[in-house]
């Protein structure tokens, strides 16, 4: 993370934490926190900007390759142009060029893979070992993230908050405890981490 960016991270954790502050931010429990903006129920990835996607073109060399979804969720490819992949799995975006290609090219066979989940950025705060971001590739557990992060603090008490973007761009937060994630109370052993978590341990 450049320094640039760092230091607006731990500006936005200030303020929506109160780091440094005694007051116990109040958070309805982690297990009615809305989920579905990175994975959908069958738990196939949700493809946003800055993303990498492999695409192969059988027969076709001169339109495979590696391209990056650019701001917008835009896919710019060849001959077809501006292909809007935002939102959907590997499986719609293949659908979605097939289509887009046969008025160019006969029975277009095309597999899709994306190489590089840029756009999941998590971000951990507060009473962990290792705090800061991180770029996840797969599907990823609240607690394998916290692992992911060195674990707590000896100082922790053990309190998680997850601040998580819903419809509308606003930011609302839940919370759980670090027992209550080995206990699996309300299954939120399972609860998976979205681009855009920030999670702070008190």
């Amino acid at each position: 993370m450049n320094r640039i960016v760092f230091t607006e991270y731990l500006f936005l954790i200030y303020l929506l934490f109160g780091v440094g502050c005694t007051t116990i931010t109040p958070a309805p429990d982690l297990s009615f926190a809305p989920q579905g903006s990175t994975f959908n129920r069958q738990g196939d990835y949700l493809i946003s900007a800055n993303d990498r996607l492999s695409i192969k073109i059988f027969g076709q060399d001169n339109l495979t390759g590696e391209f990056a979804v650019a701001p917008g969720g835009v896919l710019v490819f060849p001959l077809v142009g501006f292909v809007q992949v935002e939102g959907l799995t590997t499986s719609q975006v293949t659908e979605r060029l097939q289509k887009a290609l046969k008025p160019f090219v006969k029975n277009p066979l095309v597999n899709v893979v994306v190489t590089n989940r840029e756009s999941f950025r998590v971000y951990f705060s507060g009473e962990l070992a290792r705090p800061g971001m991180v770029v996840l590739q797969t599907r990823t557990s609240l607690l394998q993230g916290i692992a992911l992060s060195g674990g707590l603090s000896k100082s922790a008490s053990g309190r998680l908050l997850l601040l998580r973007q819903v419809a509308g761009g606003r930011m609302l937060r839940y919370a759980t405890s670090y027992e209550d994630l080995l206990a699996g109370v309300n299954s939120v052993d399972r609860f998976v981490l979205e681009r855009g978590d920030i999670v702070h341990a008190e």
